[in-house]
C-alpha cells in the first residue's frame, strides 16, 4: 500500500487556508505550524502545532519525528523566506533558493536583474540608502516612493512635491526591514498583472489580467479587480513575453510560479515588481477552470514528492483564457463589522468559482490604502465579458457589509472598474 504524503505547512492564517484544503484534498495529511493556539487553516488541518515558523531546531525535530515528507506556506512573504530555510536545512525539496527569492522579492534588484535582460521597467531615481542623500533638483513629480522589500502596499506614498517626497522616504524607510526603498515615477498608464509557471526549467504565461485598482484612498492604489484575460494580452505577447521567459529561463528558475507587476504605457510595458510565489489573487482558480490544471496542487506535489505537476504544461510560451473571468476584491471603509449579508447566497452560485473571505463580522477596518482594506476575493467567470459585467452587478447588488452604525461599508465601484 503507497505510504500517505505528510506536508508541513508553515502559518495558520488565512494565507493557508486554500493550501491546506488543497493538500487534503490530493489526500496530503497535512499539519499546519506558527506560534499562535488558533488559526482558521489550523482548524482545517489534520494536526496543528504551536511551534514558531522561525525556530528551525524545533520544526526539524518535528518534522523527523513525524516523518514529514514536505514543507509549504502561502503568498507570506515572511514565511517563504522561513520554508526555504528549513527546507535546506532538513534536506527537502523547495522551489526556491535564497539567492533567487532574495532578487525576486527586492524590487531593486529585481529592476536589475531587468535591465540586464532589456526587460523594460519604469523610470526611477537615484537614492543613496546609506547616506540618505537625493538631488531633489532631478525629480520630475509626481513619483512614488516604495520600500524595496515591503508588501501588501505598505509603506508606500505618492508624492507630487519635495516636501511629500521627504515624509514618503521616512515612511517608506520605517516600513523596510533592509532600510532600502526605491523611487519610481508614478505612471499614469494601465495596470497589468503577467502570472507564470516555471516547470522544469520552461516558462509559460498563464494569464495576463488587467489590475484595476482604486486612487482615491490615503496611502498607495489598491486594487479592486482583476480581469482575464487582459484587453493588453496580444500586445503583451508580442511585445515582451519571449524576453521575460528567456530571462527567468537563463536566471535559472526551475519550478514554481511567478507574477509581474506592470503598467502599459505609450504602446509599451514597463515592470516594478514581482513576487516568485503564489499570489493572494489566487489566479490559479481561473487556471484549473480554464486550462485544466492547478499551479497549486504543482506546487504542493513538489514539496513532498519533488515532482513538479504529472503532466508537461509548458510547451507553448503562453495561453489566453477562452470565456471571462474577474477576481473581484470590494474595499471596506473605515469601522467595525456588524453584519455581513449576501454571501452565502453568492457561493452558491455555478459563476463562483471560490470566495476567499478576508474579513469577518467584529473585525475592525481601521487603514486605507493597503490590501488590508479588501474585504474578500471573489473569483467569478462567464463565456465572455457581457455575461461576466451582468454577474459582477448581481454580485455587488447582493452583497452588503454593514458598519456598527447600520451604514454599508463596501465602497461603490464605478463602472470602469467592472467592465471592459
Amino acid at each position: 500500500m503507497k505510504k500517505q504524503k505528510k506536508l508541513l505547512v508553515l502559518g495558520g492564517t488565512m494565507s493557508t487556508l486554500d493550501v491546506v484544503k488543497t493538500a487534503k484534498h490530493m489526500g496530503i495529511e497535512v499539519t499546519v505550524a506558527d506560534y499562535l493556539e488558533d488559526g482558521i487553516a489550523k482548524k482545517e488541518a489534520d494536526h496543528a502545532v504551536i511551534i514558531s515558523t522561525t525556530d528551525y531546531p524545533a520544526l526539524i525535530n518535528y518534522i523527523q519525528e513525524h516523518d514529514i515528507d514536505g514543507v509549504f506556506t502561502g503568498a507570506s512573504e515572511f514565511n517563504i523566506k522561513n520554508m526555504i530555510e528549513l527546507c535546506e536545512k532538513a534536506g527537502l525539496p523547495v522551489y526556491a533558493s535564497k539567492e533567487q527569492w532574495d532578487i525576486c522579492s527586492n524590487k531593486k534588484r529585481f529592476k536589475k536583474l531587468c535591465e540586464q535582460y532589456e526587460v523594460p521597467t519604469v523610470p526611477a531615481y537615484s537614492f543613496d540608502s546609506q547616506t540618505q542623500s537625493i538631488d531633489y533638483a532631478s525629480i520630475h513629480y509626481p513619483v512614488i516612493v516604495k520600500p524595496v522589500d515591503s508588501y501588501s502596499g505598505h509603506g508606500i506614498s505618492i508624492c507630487q512635491n519635495a516636501l511629500e517626497l521627504k515624509a514618503g522616504i521616512e515612511y517608506a524607510l520605517e516600513n523596510s526591514i533592509s532600510k532600502q526603498l526605491i523611487i519610481e515615477k508614478y505612471m499614469r498608464g494601465k495596470n497589468v498583472e503577467a502570472y507564470y509557471i516555471v516547470q522544469n526549467g520552461k516558462v509559460k504565461l498563464m494569464s495576463l489580467s488587467d489590475r484595476i485598482t482604486r486612487n482615491d484612498q490615503d496611502g498607495s492604489p489598491v486594487p479592486v479587480a482583476f480581469h482575464h484575460p487582459s484587453k493588453y494580452i496580444q500586445k503583451y505577447i508580442t511585445k515582451v513575453n519571449d524576453k521575460v521567459c528567456a530571462m527567468f529561463e537563463n536566471f535559472g528558475l526551475k519550478q514554481g510560479v511567478f507574477f509581474m507587476e506592470a503598467f502599459y504605457d505609450e504602446d509599451n510595458f514597463y515592470f516594478y515588481e514581482m513576487g516568485y510565489r503564489l499570489n493572494a489573487t489566487m489566479e490559479y482558480k481561473f487556471v484549473e477552470h480554464f486550462e485544466h490544471y492547478n499551479p497549486l496542487e504543482f506546487m504542493i506535489q513538489y514539496a513532498v514528492e519533488g515532482i513538479f505537476g504529472n503532466k508537461s504544461v509548458t510547451d507553448t510560451k503562453a495561453s489566453i483564457f477562452q470565456g471571462a473571468a474577474c477576481e473581484l476584491s470590494p474595499l471596506l471603509k473605515k469601522g467595525t463589522i456588524s453584519k455581513i449579508e449576501g454571501l452565502e447566497e453568492i457561493k452558491q452560485d455555478t459563476s463562483i468559482l471560490y470566495v476567499h473571505q478576508l474579513h469577518f463580522e467584529q473585525d475592525r477596518i481601521d487603514s486605507t490604502g493597503t490590501l488590508d482594506q479588501n474585504f474578500a476575493r471573489i473569483h467569478v467567470v462567464a463565456a465572455n465579458s457581457d455575461l461576466l459585467y451582468d454577474k459582477i452587478k448581481w454580485i455587488l447588488k447582493t452583497l452588503r457589509v454593514y458598519d456598527e452604525h447600520g451604514e454599508q461599508m463596501i465602497l461603490p465601484y464605478r463602472k470602469e472598474e467592472v467592465t471592459r
